[in-house]
Parts: C-alpha cells; sequence; structure tokens
C-alpha cells in the first residue's frame, strides 16, 4: 500500500518553489541517496534550534516569514524540503521521507549542536514521531502538530481504501503509535479542535499513546488544520515547552 504510485501520488504535493536565504538565515545540504535542501534562520545563541518536518503542499521558503515569530518564541527555526520540494532531489515517497529523517537530524545537529527540538506538522509528523521512537542524543523534545496517527484514516483521506489490516512490515515503518509508546522525551501536541482533515481524535489518541510522563495537548480552539499560527494560543503553548530548554 505505502510504496504504491497510486498512494503516495495522491499523497505529496511536490512544489518546485524556491528563494534565497533571507538575511540571518543559511542553506545547508543533507548528504545521502537524495540531497535535500535545510534552511537554518541564526538568531540567538542561547536559543535551541527547532528542526521543522513542515506540512504536505509547503516548501522551506513558506516559512522565512515566521522564522522571527519563533525565535520570539524561544526557538531558532530550521526547515527542511522533503525529496521533489524546493530544492530537494528526488521523488517523494512516505517511506524515503521517513528514512530522511535521520540524516536530516543528524546534519542539523552537526551544524548547530544540542539542544535541539524536533517539529513535525501535518504529514511532517511522520517524521517526527520516528525520531521520537529513535530518542537520538541531543534532541531534548518534540512537538506534534497537526499530526496523524490512524492509517486507515491517511489512506482514506488519499481517495483509496485502506486494507482491513496491514502488514506487520507495514506497521513497523509506518504506524507513529509504537513509536511514540517508545519514546520518553517532553512532548507538545498541539491540534485546531475544528480541523476538518486530520480530526482531533488523533491528537488526542498521540497524546495517550507517548511514553513519557512529560507531555503537554493543546487542542486550539476555533482552529482548523492550516490556521493555528494565527492564535496566541498557539504560540504561548509553544513559548511555554521551549522556555525550558533555553540556555540563557
Amino acid at each position: 500500500m505505502f510504496d504504491s504510485d497510486a498512494f503516495n501520488d495522491a499523497l505529496f504535493f511536490p512544489r518546485r518553489d524556491w528563494a534565497p536565504p533571507p538575511a540571518g538565515a543559511i542553506d545547508l545540504e543533507v548528504p545521502g541517496e537524495a540531497t535535500l535542501h535545510l534552511r537554518w534562520h541564526r538568531s540567538e545563541p542561547a536559543l535551541p534550534t527547532l528542526l521543522l518536518f513542515h506540512g504536505n503542499g509547503e516548501v522551506v521558503a513558506d516559512y522565512d516569514d515566521a522564522a522571527e515569530m519563533f525565535a520570539e518564541a524561544g526557538a531558532r527555526l530550521a526547515v527542511v524540503d522533503y525529496r521533489g520540494y524546493g530544492r530537494s532531489a528526488g521523488t517523494p515517497t512516505l517511506r524515503t521521507a521517513i528514512a530522511d529523517a535521520t540524516r536530516t537530524l543528524a546534519t542539523m545537529l552537526a551544524a548547530a549542536g544540542a539542544p535541539l527540538v524536533v517539529m513535525g506538522r501535518s504529514l511532517g509528523s511522520a517524521c517526527a514521531a520516528e525520531l521520537y521512537g529513535a530518542m537520538p542524543d541531543g534532541v531534548v523534545g518534540f512537538v506534534l502538530e497537526s499530526g496523524f496517527v490512524e492509517l486507515a484514516g491517511l489512506v482514506r483521506r488519499r481517495g483509496l481504501e485502506a486494507p482491513g489490516r496491514f502488514a506487520s512490515e507495514d506497521l513497523a515503518v509506518f504506524d507513529p503509535v509504537p513509536k511514540l509508546a517508545r519514546g520518553t522525551r517532553p512532548l507538545l501536541v498541539l491540534h485546531g479542535a475544528e480541523d476538518a482533515l486530520i480530526p482531533a481524535s488523533e491528537a488526542e489518541r498521540a497524546f495517550a499513546a507517548a511514553g513519557t510522563m512529560e507531555k503537554n495537548l493543546v487542542l486550539v480552539p476555533n482552529r482548523g488544520h492550516n490556521d493555528l499560527m494565527g492564535s496566541r494560543i498557539y504560540w504561548d503553548a509553544l513559548r511555554g515547552f521551549l522556555a525550558s530548554f533555553s540556555q540563557r
């Protein structure tokens, strides 16, 4: 199912949009089978770096204007493009997006050092869950924004029929729930209470599955899937979560 062209063609909406890095930002390359494009907005050195795996249809440059807001919330923003997005090489699949998360993290740690926070938004939550279960050194916390945990729902939202039972091999690679259960790092789950694309019940399930006792679930009222950043509640929750990781 998850390696089929039908699924991945329906899942991904790659854009080749690109813009030069704004003042204070640098572009990095993530080496590997397909070179990925990573943009790091370097601000206050005392702040942790937040590595964001963005949502579907987005690209690195979409977050250039948001970098200052992330800095005000307490983190230097870094954003990576999936294969086939922006300046990243290759063709996107869910399997490679998940696998690429590890080498992306390694590149970011080499550039920025610890502490580092990993954040996955929507589609990017699959990458964040992969790293959460691995509990890599140098990563002090995780954020899931508008994420998914139900594989059958993911398939149905692509207009495809979900199998009655997923193969065990697929569950091992793609199911976020056991990965979240293995992790013990602090976790913030952010989700729009009125999200019509990925229901808030999936955020509740992600929160319940997480193995850590240091976790917080924030369902932002009157917000959907793509408008959380317009809420003060979103930024207050993120600021409170990041405060404990600042070196100031």
